[in-house]
């Protein structure tokens, strides 16, 4: 009977589960259709980035490709508080009392933190990546790129940028869960540069300027974290002892 029970109550999580990832995905799409009709007004975002390059296509679908990728990245972006509402109503559940909070506001700052880097990426990395790409140039070879290879690089980084900006939130999670101690990452913070810049090197395209411009972010976020963390830390100290003397 009881492993019944358990079973059922697996299907059901199931269930659920699957029901707001299908709403999730229909509005999604629903957007992305939306977002198709103004692509040629939203693609000058991107395009006004462009630092002199001649930009081609040089297969018959290949912008009709690059309007449908961009359609849906930006309804990703624009639909992320309807996303992040469902994942907290799904994952609420399952937490205990106190690990509520941690978990919601994981998820508000992780959603603003998130645009603040596609934010930061647009006005300053990105225009200063392909910037520095322009003074790398022979007279005998002009710089005609694919508008494909164009977008996919510039989505790259708005989005590996908007990734990396989410640091201080998960560490916020897991020192709020008891999961980081400050004291580990103090002690592991040589390595933990050394993972960002791999990390970066990942994340961005294969050009040592890209992954400067994310990896030094990412290490002042770090050094945040590592603050956040040492205050969640002592907060939540301060509570168990609080628990204990009563």
């Amino acid at each position: 009977m009881e492993n019944k029970m358990k079973t059922g109550t697996i299907v059901d999580h199931l269930g659920e589960f699957r029901k707001r990832l299908i709403k999730v995905a229909v509005i999604n799409f629903a957007v992305a259709i939306f977002c198709f009709q103004y692509m040629e007004t939203l693609i000058q975002y991107l395009l006004a980035l462009n630092p002199g390059f001649q930009l081609i296509y040089i297969t018959p679908s290949e912008l009709f490709t690059v309007y449908i990728l961009l359609a849906f990245v930006i309804a990703l972006i624009l639909c992320l508080p309807i996303t992040i509402y469902e994942i907290w109503a799904f994952i609420s559940q399952a937490l205990y009392k106190k690990e509520k909070p941690y978990v919601f506001l994981t998820l508000v700052f992780g959603l603003g933190l998130f645009l603040l880097g596609v934010y930061f990426c647009y006005q300053v990395a990105l225009p200063m990546t392909l910037r520095f790409f322009t003074q790398f140039s022979l007279y005998e070879v002009t710089a005609a790129i694919s508008i494909k290879s164009f977008v996919s690089f510039c989505l790259t980084l708005l989005v590996g940028f908007g990734l990396s900006f989410e640091l201080p939130v998960v560490i916020f999670l897991l020192s709020g869960l008891g999961v980081i101690k400050p004291e580990y990452l103090k002690k592991a913070h040589g390595v933990l540069i050394l993972i960002i810049f791999i990390i970066a090197a990942i994340v961005t395209p294969p050009d040592v300027i890209s992954q400067v411009i994310l990896a030094v972010p990412m290490v002042i976020l770090l050094e945040i974290s590592i603050l956040i963390s040492h205050f969640v830390d002592k907060k939540r100290k301060k509570k168990d002892n609080l628990k204990d003397n009563t």
